[in-house]
């Protein structure tokens, strides 16, 4: 599945007084894409979170807000719907983002895409929504879901999650869905992220889904590991205040027997994890039996590549870190200043790494 993104953004409220002025914006902005790059090139380069964040603000909108996604999508899609630019777009926020597969069916016979195609569609929403969902937990939760298509098929997902703790979201993207693994991701790194996508992990996938067909015993077992009084924490032996543990080491209460039944009739983990019922609370405890019991490796490593690295002059997500941006400058022209490349190529590299410093 190809992973191109996720950003985080400030959760914000209230109404947005320019969006008539977004819609209109948006029609000839669409418009003029497709016609210069084609729909395939539009609608991947709406996979790339940068690229998407350019865009929101070229139509008026704060780069470091939540709106930026439910907004910014909502008004691209109300522009173009009744346009014949190749590109349509499905999904949205709360409701909507539930109504997708029906939504996609609709669009798909205005596209005469033809029923292997619109299946396909409708296999990679309920994969990147549970992807982002379950198979990564990383305490956001999704509430925003959509689907940018042309044609041809080609698609573009866009989810949005939720961490009103931290009062942030965090935003997905996936450019023609494929595999679980291939992610490019961009937004505020965390210590701890349960991550069952990896290659490194395919073992501890494939275990995970041997415990769910075995049911009953595994509930079982789930349940001797996760009984109370087993063990009492010393930070607050003798006290009534419990300490709370990270959403991530938490157990479920329990497992349901029922729901793993899906396991016994799909082929692989991705047909599991696409099954009805199979939510966080489930996957995080057949991946806590699978580690605990048979010792199966977890990555607990946020599949993030790109942040907000040095932070921002706002002090969003946090105040700019000029210590290490310098530290970063000095090891960056060290590395420069011995790699293997010619004199003349390595002094203007150098120049324009002493501009940009």
């Amino acid at each position: 599945m190809l992973k191109t993104g996720v950003a985080d953004l400030r959760l914000a409220q209230g109404p947005v007084p320019h969006y008539k002025e977004m819609v209109l914006l948006a029609s000839p902005l669409i418009e003029t894409l497709v016609n210069e790059l084609g729909t395939k090139e539009v609608v991947n380069r709406l996979s790339d979170p940068l690229w998407y964040s350019c865009l929101a603000c070229s139509l008026g909108f704060e780069y470091q807000f939540s709106g930026m996604t439910t907004v910014v999508v909502k008004a691209i899609k109300e522009s173009i719907e009744k346009e014949n630019f190749g590109i349509k777009i499905v999904g949205g926020k709360g409701k909507k983002s539930t109504g997708v597969p029906i939504e996609l069916e609709r669009a798909g016979e205005k596209f005469n895409l033809n029923s292997r195609k619109t299946q396909k569609l409708i296999l990679n929403s309920k994969l990147t929504s549970k992807v982002d969902n379950v198979a990564i937990q990383d305490s956001y939760s999704l509430y925003f879901h959509s689907i940018i298509f042309d044609e041809l098929g080609n698609s573009t997902t866009i989810n949005q999650g939720m961490n009103l703790d931290e009062e942030l979201v965090r935003r997905y993207h996936w450019f023609n869905p494929s595999s679980l693994d291939d992610n490019n991701i961009i937004g505020k790194g965390k210590k701890n992220v349960l991550n069952l996508t990896r290659k490194e992990e395919e073992k501890t996938r494939k275990l995970i889904l041997d415990l769910a067909k075995e049911g009953k015993k595994t509930a079982n077992t789930f349940l001797k590991l996760n009984r109370k009084g087993v063990q009492t924490n010393i930070l607050n032996f003798g006290e009534k205040n419990i300490i709370e543990l990270p959403y991530y080491l938490k157990f479920p209460s329990k497992l349901n027997v029922k729901t793993m039944e899906v396991a016994n009739n799909v082929k692989d983990f991705k047909e599991f994890l696409c099954s009805k019922g199979i939510g966080p609370a489930t996957m995080r405890g057949l991946a806590f039996v699978a580690n605990l019991v048979y010792g199966s490796p977890l990555s607990w490593k946020d599949p993030i590549k790109f942040c907000y690295a040095y932070g921002t002059k706002t002090g969003k997500p946090w105040m700019v870190q000029k210590p290490e941006m310098r530290k970063s400058a000095e090891i960056l022209k060290s590395a420069v200043e011995n790699s293997k490349i010619g004199d003349r190529q390595k002094l203007k590299v150098l120049k324009r790494l002493s501009e940009f410093i």
